[in-house]
């Protein structure tokens, strides 16, 4: 059996996104051949329990219908978060989606003291069983209670999958407790963190696995999204797990071949964005040189590339922009290998981008889109840029849409 722990970043309280997000990693998961896929802590709404009582929802809302249809057509269980209401309140659950049977609920029996504010607690345990393995879940704060995990093995639970919302110093403590009640047990357990802001801290993602001698087979990093699979025949992991770094020269070839089949599939569809003379292999060379040009990786696989820098277009003068000249970053050139289009790696590198901005006090982010491009000019816009003016770029016969978007922190 292949279990696949998620490590992803909610948006918060924007249910329809997080499902899209979550949906991605799950077709993922599917190339991948795994039986079960879970996700961290409330990950449908994000951890927010402010929240709750506006977001709350039960497992038969047609919203999550299409994790019903992947787990059937499949043969994939799927384990996500969000609360849920009953006649004893509020819940903080994980909805479970098993190929062609009746949707599951396991809702947190054993919440933490400022949780009781929003939240009731949950009752008893749900377990699942997949090629003969019964599988028990336990939630962020009660997966630290020994009594909760005890319960579960004498229930006859063979694997133990812990989905949490945890900051450096909570990670510390799962870190130590996971790996010493692994080993007392025999038991190996798999641990699903989110990263990125939760409630009134940062999430720092490090979602592991332990295996039955206590020891950590496999780690993700602390603040990208990704993927974690266990064998449990082989115990063994697999990591895959999209990096962004700055791009060097031995990534010139790679990387401007990218540029080449991008313009080449969008040609295909009728849009003539980019031209024989941008970009062209001398200036993503000088982008390099400059240490402007970041690179994404999905293993050792390059993945897309994205140019972020305070340089402006002389074009842009002419602009109304709304927000203050003194400290904007711009982005260039933003790019997906074509093969690797539709996998929510274009948010990544805007993701990494606006995080770099807020961390480093710009103000707002500028950019430029070609107004045939309707596709990626709804991406922009639903990303919340907005539209401030129209320029014009030589060997092109239609504008560019200059559009900004206000950073907060």
């Amino acid at each position: 059996m292949k279990i696949c722990v998620a490590q992803t970043k909610s948006t918060k309280g924007d249910v329809q996104k997080n499902i899209q997000n979550h949906l991605l990693f799950i077709e993922r998961a599917i190339k991948l051949n795994t039986d079960l896929i879970i996700f961290p802590e409330l990950s449908i709404t994000g951890y927010e329990p402010a929240l709750a009582k506006d977001l709350v929802t039960n497992v038969d809302n047609s919203i999550f219908s299409p994790f019903q249809e992947l787990s059937d057509s499949n043969d994939i269980s799927i384990g996500v978060g969000m609360p849920t209401i009953t006649s004893k309140g509020i819940h903080i659950s994980m909805l479970i989606f098993q190929p062609k049977k009746e949707r599951a609920v396991y809702s947190k029996q054993i919440l933490h003291a400022d949780e009781l504010l929003y939240f009731s607690c949950g009752t008893q345990q749900t377990y699942i069983t997949i090629k003969e393995k019964k599988i028990a879940f336990g939630i962020c704060y009660e997966t630290l209670q020994r009594e909760h995990f005890v319960n579960a093995l004498n229930e006859g639970a063979a694997i133990y999958l812990a989905s949490v919302a945890k900051s450096t110093s909570g990670i510390k403590k799962v870190y130590k407790h996971f790996s010493e009640i692994a080993q007392e047990y025999n038991t190996a357990i798999l641990m699903s963190n989110s990263v990125g802001f939760c409630d009134d801290f940062m999430s720092h993602g490090q979602s592991a696995i332990w295996n039955k001698n206590g020891v950590i087979i496999g780690q993700l990093d602390d603040n990208n999204q990704g993927l974690l699979i266990y064998d449990t025949k082989l115990d063994t992991t697999e990591i895959f797990q999209p990096n962004i770094v700055k791009g060097n020269q031995f990534d010139l070839d790679t990387i401007f071949q990218i540029y080449i089949n991008a313009k080449q599939e969008l040609e295909r569809r009728g849009i003539y964005q980019w031209t024989d003379n941008y970009p062209t292999i001398s200036i993503i060379e000088n982008d390099l040189k400059r240490g402007i040009l970041y690179i994404l990786k999905n293993d050792n696989d390059t993945v897309g590339a994205i140019n972020i820098s305070e340089e402006q277009e002389a074009e842009y003068q002419s602009i109304n922009w709304i927000f203050n000249d003194t400290k904007v970053l711009v982005i260039h050139r933003l790019v997906v290998n074509p093969i690797h289009q539709k996998q929510g790696y274009a948010s990544q590198l805007m993701d990494y981008a606006e995080n770099y901005a807020a961390n480093k006090d710009y103000t707002s982010i500028r950019l430029d889109v070609y107004n045939q491009n309707n596709k990626v000019i709804e991406f922009y816009k639903n990303r919340g840029y907005k539209k401030r003016g129209e320029v014009f770029f030589p060997e092109r016969e239609f504008p560019f849409y200059c559009m900004e978007k206000e950073i907060k922190k």
